[in-house]
């Protein structure tokens, strides 16, 4: 009686673990690449340590970034990050003739990502260490001929992000990144203060990066 209880109770559940398998392999989980807006909050304004509010290097910067994670298990894999983001700081235009002055930050990250999935959506949180590069230009704008830019000045220090994100998945192959949100630090030296990142002595800068966008999952 006992033997035919345990082989009934095993039959029944045999669906259950078809589709817990389903569940399971209807993600791809071998990695994704990942493209989409970002917006950079630099907390550092230079107009404070230049005396003129006319410069205000700090703020949001707009701007895209891409990544790419390869999955070494189902939970665990690497990341390849890159993002650039730029903001206006002054200028002018009239009659389509335009001319002014850019801020912008390029951000080369790579590290560890753990990722945990309901469904076909997912939940991540990475740790990302590499390099920065901030960058002052100025450029003129023409009708029709297009424009032209020239550095000012620039700098290359060590960068780190701490964050994370949610993923709703759309399809085994597609989903779009609702939110991602990473605290950015970076180390250019007070010198560099034409960057538009210093606004004091400190050679540490704190940023945060929003970005959203679209997912390939393979």
């Amino acid at each position: 009686m006992r033997l035919r209880a345990i082989l009934f109770s095993a039959i029944l559940c045999l669906p259950l673990l078809s589709f817990a398998q389903q569940e399971i392999n209807q993600v791809a989980t071998r990695g994704n690449i990942y493209a989409g807006y970002s917006l950079l909050h630099a907390n550092n304004d230079l107009g404070s340590s230049l005396g003129s509010s006319n410069f205000n290097l700090g703020g949001n910067l707009n701007g895209w970034e891409t990544q790419g994670t390869l999955n070494f298990t189902r939970h665990f894999g690497v990341t390849a990050d890159f993002s650039g983001n730029s903001k206006q700081l002054a200028g002018f235009s009239a009659l389509g003739f335009s001319a002014g002055t850019q801020q912008h930050m390029y951000n080369f990250l790579f590290g560890p990502t753990l990722t945990g999935y309901f469904g076909k959506s997912s939940v991540f949180g990475h740790a990302l260490f590499g390099a920065a590069h901030s960058s002052l230009s100025a450029g003129v704008n023409f009708p029709i001929v297009g424009g032209i830019s020239a550095p000012l000045d620039g700098a290359n220090a060590f960068a780190m992000a701490f964050g994370g994100g949610l993923d709703i998945g759309l399809s085994r192959h597609f989903a779009i990144r609702a939110a991602q949100v990473d605290f950015i630090r970076t180390n250019f030296n007070s010198l560099d203060s034409l960057t538009g990142l210093i606004s004091s002595t400190s050679n540490n800068q704190n940023s945060f990066r929003y970005s959203g966008g679209v997912i390939w999952r393979f």
